[in-house]
């Protein structure tokens, strides 16, 4: 009668763990076909970062006037600790492929780069609406490709 149940126990365990590894083969096989879009905000990160670059070319070759041109040093310093706080986004969040957490961080950091604009920059709402423009065709160039 042992054997019997013993029998039993081990045919359990085997149907339970062929149906579990179906299961995670069949979640892999989702993961694998689905598009990954976690390409998309590195890039995007790059089309950022490149926007600040050309902030600061615009400041440096005057092009771009600051409501106080005595904050200029302090201004470029803040936009080259934003464009450092932009890599650190980007390295840690590599990895992560949730849309969620990037598109969180990535408003977050926005958010602070157009206050600094309003803050600093003559014109700072007109800059702030072009800027946000442009990063938003470029979001959805990224995304068509």
């Amino acid at each position: 009668m042992i054997e019997f149940y013993l029998l039993i126990a081990a045919l359990s365990f085997l149907v339970l763990y062929f149906a579990v590894k179906k299961f995670s083969l069949n979640i892999d096989e989702k993961a694998l076909l689905e598009p990954i879009k976690s390409e998309l905000y590195p890039q995007f990160c790059d089309c950022i970062d490149g926007k600040i670059r050309e902030l600061k070319e615009g400041v440096e070759g005057q092009n771009l006037s600051l409501k106080n041109p005595e904050q200029k040093e302090d201004f470029l310093e803040k936009l080259g600790d934003l464009s450092r706080e932009l890599t650190f986004i980007q390295t840690m969040n590599l990895s992560k492929k949730n849309e969620q957490i990037w598109q969180k961080e990535l408003f977050d950091f926005l958010k602070d780069l157009e206050n600094l604009i309003l803050e600093f920059l003559e014109q700072g709402e007109e800059i702030g609406d072009r800027l946000r423009q442009e990063l938003m065709e470029a979001f959805e160039n990224l995304k068509k490709e």
